[in-house]
């Protein structure tokens, strides 16, 4: 008895036996088993694929079948050279791969024992039905046909299959049921269909649901890489790369977050040789405002309008609303213009500095009710905050305009070179690279003011508040970027780095000398890490301890430094700057010392990358119950950015530094 059966193209995956566990680097070939005897589940039955020597037809194998890859006609990798049914009743093949990037790609990754998974497809032409349980049949394909091999990623249970058709195409199977009857039969043959009437239906409407559901996946995925490519082609645009290099990035499928990596390195390049900030872009916060507007400008006046609807700030909101156009989004709160003025010109800084607090009133001298109005000297954010922060200072780089995730490529190892004898052949040898990441992650800060200070203050008020947000936030930026957790939304900062140089002090910590600096500094020197911008950064206590270290002879080994900035750099040690910033922690613990230790980074700065998205956003808090029964205005600061390090062995650390 037999009937027909439409049956689109299948593919399975096999546990292949490998004959050669390398690519042959001459011929670049490789042979491996692709097929088996093992059983799939098909919608219509249990599937058993015959290897008897008349069942698989190979002709078309051994006519240059492809080499695909993830089972993609779009994506061929190499030829199948030679395929053939071995006495294990398995079919083997020898596949050939392509001198193209594609094909290289494929070939180190099987050399590097990374991809290893087979897949085939194949067209079924004849079947029989088994003799077996009735509600569960076993389906024998007596003639198949061979159409392409895959090297794939993700393969299916390799003891299952994949099981998907290939092609919405169906094609008449001829299927012989071989089972015995439960009944003899007496009278004339009985000639039975394979499936019900309602079965056949219900297996036409799986398989046009499967056949819509594949078309589905192939229009999004055609939808994607259009707008891959189109983005892709945007960025090459907007920060001029070079055709070639937008090329390369469409074929070898680099991701958007891929291509604005490749971008940022370049503009991070160009920074480094001009010493400017590197931007993505014009930073949607730089309004240009004049030296008049800086000094109209009033933070205070924007959170009375907060507090009070009645009260006016039309020009800090016409600055608010066209930051929010050039963001696309708006805001509850104000958002703060990135050349805003932030600086005294006349007054006192040192004295400014002193007044800095979390709380201000006009009611108390010591806390800005006595200072003179004066006029401001015009100068941007993203400026005062290097000038704040000393990771920016000793030459971290900040990437401004930042859209969307940015994935820097980065060199992780290089080529060797191989010396042969006359007729000898080379080791193919590549560099290998990954990604340095930076995502957006959101710093808040959260002021308090008094209403009469709103109401009331001076420019130098207006001035106290400016410096105070902007030295919370570049504190903020510093602590972050050498210690930050990696964790709960914190960017990772050096300390938390694998790869990161160690040097120890002792069991109990040990008093930092001259010879820990030598060794921080042969940490990154040993490892070829030896970059520009190399400096030391420490707290005060550690400076204080280094500022007495002697020689043998009793002389001072500080040395002045020719800035004579003392707040920021206090001065040179070993051949190399001393940044100070107390975000470098001094209550370290361990052994007998109990939070008395501290910590010295020693590293080429500029390999430190500050991620900046957008501008810094403030918004009133009214629900304070403690500052709404003191008059109080509670204002949340936020900015968003990320911190990473494009090579960690450029950085080296001691931990476990005493200091008395």
């Amino acid at each position: 008895m037999s009937a027909n059966l439409k049956i689109g193209v299948q593919s399975r995956a096999v546990s292949a036996k490998v004959h050669d566990t390398k690519v042959d680097p001459e011929t670049r070939t490789i042979t491996f088993s692709f097929s088996s005897e093992e059983p799939v589940q098909r919608w219509w039955g249990t599937e058993v694929l015959s290897h008897e020597p008349e069942a698989p037809d190979l002709r078309r194998a051994n006519d240059g079948a492809p080499v695909l890859y993830n089972h993609n006609m779009n994506d061929v990798r190499g030829v199948v050279e030679k395929a053939w049914l071995g006495d294990d009743k398995r079919l083997y093949c020898t596949v050939r791969y392509a001198r193209t990037p594609e094909g290289d790609k494929i070939v180190e990754l099987i050399n590097d024992s990374i991809l290893r998974n087979v897949s085939f497809m194949y067209r079924i032409l004849e079947m029989d039905i088994q003799d077996a349980k009735s509600d569960d049949p076993i389906y024998l394909a007596t003639k198949w046909e061979v159409l392409e091999v895959s090297n794939v990623t993700i393969p299916a249970d390799n003891t299952v299959g994949i099981g998907r058709s290939f092609t919405q195409d169906e094609f008449e199977v001829v299927v012989r049921d071989l089972r015995k009857p439960a009944i003899p039969q007496t009278a004339a043959p009985i000639v039975r269909t394979i499936m019900t009437e309602e079965e056949r239906k219900a297996a036409e409407l799986a398989a046009q649901q499967k056949a819509q559901q594949r078309e589905e996946e192939r229009t999004q995925t055609i939808e994607g890489e259009r707008k891959r490519i189109e983005e892709i082609e945007a960025i090459g645009k907007k920060y001029s790369l070079k055709e070639d290099v937008i090329r390369g990035l469409i074929q070898k499928g680099a991701s958007v977050e891929q291509a604005r990596g490749v971008a940022a390195d370049e503009i991070l390049a160009k920074s480094q040789k001009s010493q400017e900030p590197a931007s993505m872009g014009d930073n949607a916060g730089t309004l240009g405002l004049s030296s008049k507007e800086n000094s109209e400008y009033s933070l205070m006046r924007a959170v009375q309008s907060m507090v009070d609807p009645q009260a006016k700030a039309t020009f800090e909101q016409e600055c608010s609303n066209e930051i929010a156009k050039r963001l696309g989004r708006g805001t509850q709160g104000f958002f703060i213009p990135t050349d805003l003025s932030l600086a005294v010109k006349g007054a006192s800084r040192d004295s400014a500095a002193k007044a800095l607090r979390a709380i201000y009133n006009t009611g108390s001298p010591s806390l800005g009710g006595d200072l003179v109005a004066t006029n401001l000297l015009a100068s941007s954010f993203i400026d005062l905050l290097r000038k704040k922060a000393r990771v920016l200072m000793a030459g971290a780089m900040m990437l401004s305009g930042l859209q969307g995730n940015v994935a820097i490529p980065r060199q992780t190892g290089t080529g060797a070179i191989y010396w042969v004898s006359e007729g000898g052949a080379g080791t193919p040898s590549n560099a290998n690279f990954d990604l340095v990441t930076l995502s957006p992650k959101t710093a808040i800060g959260i002021q308090q003011y008094t209403r009469q200070q709103i109401q009331q203050g001076s420019p130098d008020i207006e001035m106290l508040a400016r410096n105070d947000l902007l030295n919370q936030f570049a504190l903020g930026i510093d602590l972050a970027a050498l210690s930050g957790s990696g964790t709960n939304g914190q960017p990772q900062g050096v300390a938390n780095l694998s790869g990161v140089g160690q040097v120890i002090g002792g069991t109990d910590g040990f008093l930092i000398n001259i010879d820990h600096l030598i060794d921080l500094e042969t940490a990154l020197t040993a490892v070829d890490a030896d970059l520009d911008s190399m400096a030391y950064l420490a707290n005060a206590k550690t400076v204080g301890a280094l500022k007495k270290t002697k020689s043998t002879d009793g002389h001072y080994l500080w040395t002045n430094n020719v800035s004579g900035n003392r707040s920021a750099t206090p001065g040179d040690i070993n051949g190399y700057p001393v940044f100070r910033s107390n975000q470098a922690r001094s209550t370290l613990s361990k052994g007998a010392s109990n939070a008395i230790l501290s910590e010295i980074f020693f590293g080429a700065w500029s390999q430190l990358l500050i991620g900046e998205w957008g501008v810094m956003e403030i918004l009133l808090n009214p629900y304070d119950s403690q500052a709404f029964a003191s008059g109080n205005v509670l204002v949340r600061a936020m900015q968003t950015i990320d911190i990473a390090v494009r090579h960690p062995e450029a950085f080296s650390i001691m931990s476990d530094a005493k200091t008395i």
